[in-house]
């Protein structure tokens, strides 16, 4: 079931823009004509569910402090 592999994809440590990326781009480089994109999706979240991803994700988050020192206004 596709909610069980997106819930496998999130325990890996992704937020769910990230999947939702990787998924896009994965169906992109992997979708074959002809064959259904139901498929292509379920294979790019099997994959994301059972590899490895990087220790931090793929996008850090922005620094509290400006280097200037500066604070914001708010």
């Amino acid at each position: 079931m596709r909610s069980n592999q997106i819930h496998r994809a999130l325990a890996q440590g992704l937020n769910r823009f990230e999947v939702c990326v990787l998924v896009s781009k994965g169906v992109q480089a992997t979708h074959k004509t002809g064959s259904r994109f139901e498929d292509s999706i379920n294979d790019v979240l099997q994959y994301l569910g059972t590899h490895d991803t990087p220790a931090g994700s793929l996008h850090p988050a922005a620094p509290t402090e400006s280097p200037d020192g500066l604070r914001t206004a708010a």
